[in-house]
């Protein structure tokens, strides 16, 4: 049995940075554990490519979600093996905005506010366009480039957005802006995807003191006499104990940390007692307050213009595929929408809830999947307005299914539980209607796809919104930080409450969601974290 100083349990975008920080004394001796394989596959380090693999259970973990009422079908997947949803994501990078970071603060969790994570973004990213905010890193460890797309239709897009409230700025990072820019994505500058792996541990994989084990599943935390000893594994079919003299962290997620905690004896007890797991901290909101920003977009014909669609069917595609792979430049460098839009709806412009994109692409609607499935991609031109309501108010659930960790848990999204939401999705919807109607895009706006602009009965765009709506797999919150032993689980410095020597750091320990996508928030987390871990060794 060996034994480490700490345990890591997830290589994703918050295990692979504390892989990094806390292997950098080489008196700590860093085990990194992840249930997937190495991900060096050529459509992982390739942007676009992504969608080729899409829901290949050697690349993507799949979760049940509770069916509700008037909604389609939902299979949730997140990224598995080595950089974790970071290998398999849209690459999408924005840090949030200071009120998100204050607000946790602001309600206890000291050194959680917006300037000491300022600093952890700074220290790791790499951005170099010169077009920078002055907080923006450069050095760093992830490299960060914008979206290099040019045409007619984009400085139509930038206009638009503009007239709407978004006028344009040079970095869309910006802290505590209203505005529109180039989308920023964890793309290298040789056009390669930047994994949190990549990026973080990939280059010091051969440190002496940091082991990876791959293809190992973690069971559950060993406990005694209140505190975390080690892991029990299953690799290649057979048990695998790993102890730990220090501290065992977990950073598998936001639905399997605590999925992890339950099977361990951490959560409502109760629960877990109808299982026949021993209670060995009684926290009522493991896998509780689950909160995701709902998705959605809106497709219009694209006249005037050929769009993008073309550039991924037929010949393009292998003439894309083989610029990629002899020069990292063309459509398949990048993925997602490359103009980024955020603006308030509560009229607070220093802390936007709307995030808005749009691009000359389109996929087949809803409707058309589901009568004829197949490629979700249309040879028809089109043009998509995509985006996030960023503050839900609705609130799901993480809950075991069995005490065998071989099962997945059953994930509630409860969305549009707290109507506020359902509101907001009008809002977003209403939002890319007058986008379209600008003047500006005149002569690359043709018919509204799904619902189409005849439909303008409140009742009957909230019946086609629930069939298009979707978790943003964004989730926070199923491990939230706090001081109260009923509403959280971890305390200020991501420790479990009640057991000693056991952590918990990635989003599941964000307390409420982040104006933007999680990936990058989620480096910056575990960024923090380290130096807490750290700090709380020597003390």
């Amino acid at each position: 049995m060996d034994t480490f100083d700490y345990i890591i349990v997830g290589a994703g975008s918050a295990g692979c940075v504390l892989a990094n920080r806390l292997s950098a004394d080489p008196s700590n001796r860093v085990a990194l554990i992840e249930d997937g394989g190495d991900n060096q596959h050529p459509f992982i380090s390739m942007a676009g490519g992504f969608v080729k693999i899409m829901g290949n259970p050697a690349y993507f973990r799949a979760f049940p979600v509770k069916q509700q009422p008037g909604r389609r079908k939902e299979m949730h997947v997140y990224g598995r093996g080595l950089g974790g949803s970071s290998a398999i994501n849209g690459t999408w990078y924005l840090p949030g905005m200071p009120a998100d970071y204050d607000g946790w603060a602001d309600h206890g969790l000291t050194g959680w506010g917006w300037d000491e994570i300022a600093r952890c973004f700074a220290r790791f990213e790499d951005y170099r366009d010169p077009g920078a905010h002055p907080g923006r890193g450069r050095g760093g460890e992830l490299q960060i480039t914008p979206s290099t797309y040019i045409s007619p239709v984009f400085d139509a897009l930038a206009a638009a957005f503009a007239h709407q409230g978004m006028p344009w700025v040079s970095d869309i990072t910006a802290p505590g802006i209203t505005g529109a820019g180039r989308s920023q994505y964890t793309v290298d500058r040789r056009g390669k995807r930047a994994s949190a792996y990549e990026a973080f541990v990939k280059p010091i994989k051969s440190r002496p003191n940091l082991a990876i084990f791959t293809q190992t599943r973690v069971k559950r935390v060993t406990i005694a006499d209140g505190r975390a000893t080690g892991v029990i594994c299953e690799r290649d079919g057979q048990e695998l104990i790993l102890a730990a003299s220090g501290e065992v962290i977990m950073s598998a997620g936001v639905y399997s940390s605590p999925q992890l905690l339950q099977l361990s004896g951490i959560g409502g007890g109760a629960a877990l007692q109808a299982l026949g797991i021993d209670v060995l901290a009684d926290l009522p909101a493991v896998g509780r307050n689950l909160a995701d920003h709902q998705k959605f977009g809106l497709s219009f014909d694209l006249p005037g213009h050929p769009g993008t669609n073309r550039e991924f069917i037929g010949w393009r595609l292998y003439r894309n595929a083989m610029r990629y792979f002899l020069t990292g430049t063309g459509p398949l460098a990048r993925v997602g929408m490359p103009i980024t839009g955020l603006i308030s709806s509560e009229g607070n412009p220093e802390w936007p809830d709307l995030q808005v994109a749009a691009a000359p692409f389109a996929m087949r609607t809803v409707n058309e999947m589901a009568a004829q499935p197949g490629s979700p991609i249309t040879a028809k031109p089109g043009l998509t307005f995509s985006g996030y309501h960023l503050r839900p108010r609705s609130r799901g659930s993480v809950t075991l299914t069995s005490s065998d960790y071989r099962d997945a848990p059953l994930i509630d999204m409860a969305i549009w539980s707290d109507h506020y939401d359902q509101q907001k999705a009008l809002d977003l919807f209403r939002l890319f209607r007058k986008i379209a109607a600008d003047p500006a895009l005149a002569g690359f706006i043709g018919a509204e796809r799904m619902p189409g602009a005849e439909v303008e009965d409140e009742a009957a765009i909230l019946s086609d919104l629930a069939k298009m709506v979707e978790a943003g797999l964004h989730g926070t919150g199923t491990c939230a930080m706090g001081n109260d032993l009923r509403t959280s689980v971890t305390d200020e410095r991501t420790r479990v409450h009640g057991i000693g020597g056991l952590r918990v750091v990635d989003c599941s320990i964000m307390p409420t969601p982040v104006s933007g996508n999680t990936n990058g928030p989620a480096m910056a987390v575990a960024e923090r974290a380290a130096e807490l871990i750290l700090e709380d060794r020597k003390a």
